[in-house]
């Protein structure tokens, strides 16, 4: 008897693990950023080779990307702006969030990473430092920007003093 529960119970359980969730799920981030500069950072992440981009609605600022492939699975996220004073807030609808990827917060990291890339030389010491403190922290892109925002005032302030 013991056995035959064990059986029927295993492939319940693999299943319910093993599969991501159906329901939506939600994730906002404020960016200190107008929604018109977070806008234009979101489409040029959305034409890299990491996303095909299913609708745009530019007067909405609302974007439907489709993320993955063969081996995960194509999916759907969606990508609102919204006015927040004098930032914007980003909120991202994806119905996945599995131990290989997290589709919500690897969208919001790539737009951290092109806005950040418009203020400083992408080819530079700092910004390399950037992208590898992202891919090290988990996405913490606050704390990496943080680190990012400290480099760039000390560089600039030997510059100053060697002037």
């Amino acid at each position: 008897m013991l056995g035959v529960m064990k059986r029927l119970l295993l492939p319940i359980v693999i299943v319910c693990t093993a599969l991501p969730s159906v329901a939506m799920k939600n994730r906002r981030e404020t960016f200190p950023e107008s929604c018109e500069v977070v806008w234009k950072a979101a489409i040029a992440v959305a034409k890299t080779q990491d996303y095909r981009i299913v609708s745009v609605a530019a007067e909405e600022q609302i974007i439907s990307l489709s993320v993955g492939g063969a081996w995960w699975g194509e999916r759907i996220i969606s990508l609102s702006l919204a006015s927040d004073g004098g930032g914007c807030t980003a909120t991202v609808q994806s119905r996945y969030a599995g131990v290989q990827h997290s589709d919500a917060p690897e969208l919001l990291g790539r737009i951290h990473v092109q806005l950040v890339g418009g203020e400083v030389d992408q080819n530079s010491k700092a910004f390399r430092k950037f992208k590898n403190c992202l891919a090290d922290y988990g996405s913490n892109e606050a704390k990496c920007e943080e680190k990012l925002r400290r480099t760039l005032a000390e560089s600039s302030q030997t510059q100053a003093k060697s002037q």
